[in-house]
């Protein structure tokens, strides 16, 4: 195959994009493409990259937009507003959270194709790690953090081998599900929420909380959950919340979530296909989920991938199912190792997106059954 040459430009580099990042450039170490990476500076003339997106001029003539946004009406409430000026700059824009129905609404939705699962994943020595001209203050105070060993959220807890691992049949299967809140009222004193994402916030918090409660008494200590202790977990559902600290730090997550072979996820912001449900299929986990809206590359879905459920009663179903049945929990197990390596993987999810890009009907788009 032709080396193919790849200009990345980056505004700000929020933790969303770190996969995509981590992608391209170990696909340069593996000689595969040729890449050089532009950031962009204070003041530049060039177009403004939004929030969570990225840009990539592949071959010198293609323009490709990476867009991991949680949904599309995150940044805006009406999406057109953004999407219909934006998708005019660009021959294919790759979204994470892909849908069909939305697409068709917008003027030149046409031009996005799937790019997959997200999640908060990188690399050493990435690009990525370092302030931006653009990022936010905080978010470049955070960066030089992250590089220091001893703190929480040091970047090596994150790298693409801290979260793979193989099915293994384990008996009695544990089942793991921790999450977190979210304030309703917004995650900053500045922040202002429309009363539909207020009502969401509301929802996904019941729909854990539910879930949590249901699944201790159903399973007992086979059954591992709760929420991570922030302030108004402790004021609104102080039964739920993991009072050792050390438990929801990144090292001790990942080493119970490869120790549990049945992993819960439900709906994140703005209906998006959370980070934990992508971390669940690069360790070849047995799923159990609630309703996806997204869609995503590949073969993928119910019964194949994962169990899904509307309610936590129906969670609870499911799980007991997964106990029950080891054969139907290996299978789960063992496609979601195969299709992280072929969908997942950030080289290869960079990879599919440069030869649909290059070659359109290569890519093979599977529908999340919903």
């Amino acid at each position: 195959m032709m080396k193919l040459h790849c200009r990345m430009r980056l505004g700000s580099v929020s933790q969303h994009l770190y996969q995509i990042i981590a992608g391209f450039e170990l696909l340069a170490r593996h000689g595969v493409i040729e890449l050089v990476i532009e950031r962009q500076a204070k003041g530049a003339c060039a177009e403004p990259i939004p929030v969570n997106m990225l840009e990539v001029t592949l071959n010198r003539e293609i323009r490709l937009l990476y867009d991991l946004n949680d949904g599309y009406d995150n940044l805006v409430e009406e999406p057109e507003r953004l999407y219909g000026p934006l998708l005019r700059r660009y021959d294919i824009c790759f979204k994470r959270s892909f849908s069909a129905v939305r697409n068709a609404r917008l003027t030149h939705g046409g031009k996005i194709r799937p790019l997959g699962l997200n999640y908060m994943v990188t690399i050493p020595g990435s690009v990525a790690h370092w302030p931006m001209p653009l990022d936010h203050p905080i978010e470049k105070m955070k960066k030089l953090i992250r590089m220091l060993p001893l703190t929480v959220h040091y970047y090596g807890w994150y790298t693409v081998e801290k979260f793979e691992d193989e099915p293994r049949p384990e008996e009695p299967p544990r089942v793991l599900f921790m999450a977190r809140m979210w304030d309703v009222r917004g995650d900053s004193p500045d922040m202002h929420l429309p009363e539909t994402k207020r009502e969401e916030r509301h929802y996904i918090n019941e729909q854990r909380a539910r879930t949590i409660r249901l699944c201790r008494e159903a399973f007992g200590s086979l059954f591992h959950g709760g929420v991570a202790p922030t302030p108004f977990a402790a004021e609104h559902y102080p039964d739920l919340v993991i009072a050792d600290r050390r438990e929801v730090s990144r090292r001790a997550y990942l080493k119970r979530m490869k120790r549990s072979s049945i992993c819960i996820a439900t709906m994140g912001l703005h209906q998006s296909v959370g980070w934990k449900f992508a971390e669940y299929v690069a360790a070849s986990k047995a799923i159990v989920t609630e309703t996806l809206h997204y869609e995503v590359p590949g073969v993928f879905g119910e019964n194949r991938n994962y169990l899904s459920f509307r309610t936590p009663e129906e969670c609870v179903e499911a799980v007991a199912r997964l106990i029950r049945d080891e054969r139907l929990r290996m299978h789960l197990m063992q496609n979601n190792y195969n299709y992280y390596r072929r969908h997942v993987r950030p080289d290869r999810l960079v990879l599919n997106s440069l030869m649909a890009a290059v070659e359109p009907s290569r890519q093979e788009t599977g529908v999340l059954v919903q």
